[in-house]
């Protein structure tokens, strides 16, 4: 795919990627050539920005009693300079210490992604507190099985039973 030939045609194809619809086989595309290509990674990034600061966040946050829930509004790729990651990483607050993460639209994740996840649940471990997922699909299930982050990360596909489980550690 030329990505170069027309820039009207990159514009929008940044915009759709970012707006997650593209097709799976054009955006694996566009992915391989962002991550080789200077120019378009930066006007990717420069897109990521201006959504960003135009408030279109894609991360809701909620209380529930004691507990934080985060969960994505869309889409969302926990990978190595990923929005979404990002997002994630700013929204964690250093006071929070029960925090439930619904990956219900989380597609994939990567070790950065882990990474992250594990950088929390040892920040909340310290302060004597819990986080826990929920709603991981197969994919991400299976990373985190491969990982052993499950053996640390208490997982749960109901988010009541999840909430509960915060007042019997």
């Amino acid at each position: 795919m030329q990505f170069h030939r027309d820039p009207l045609f990159r514009e929008e194809l940044i915009r759709d990627y970012l707006l997650k619809r593209l097709d799976a086989e054009t955006a694996e595309s566009f992915e391989s050539h962002y991550l080789v290509c200077e120019e378009c990674f930066e006007q990717l990034r420069v897109g990521e920005m201006l959504a960003s600061g135009l408030g279109r966040s894609k991360l809701e946050v909620r209380r529930v009693e004691d507990v934080v829930v985060l969960r994505f509004a869309e889409p969302a790729q926990l990978t190595r300079q990923s929005f979404e990651l990002e997002e994630l990483t700013r929204v964690f607050r250093q006071k929070d210490t029960k925090v439930l993460i619904d990956l219900r639209r989380v597609t994939k994740i990567d070790s950065a992604g882990l990474g992250q996840l594990m950088s929390f649940y040892s920040h909340v471990v310290k302060n004597q507190g819990a986080l826990k997922l929920i709603n991981a699909n197969t994919e991400v299930q299976a990373v985190l099985h491969a990982t052993k982050v499950d053996s640390l990360l208490e997982t749960y596909n109901d988010e009541h039973q999840a909430l509960k489980s915060f007042d019997h550690p």
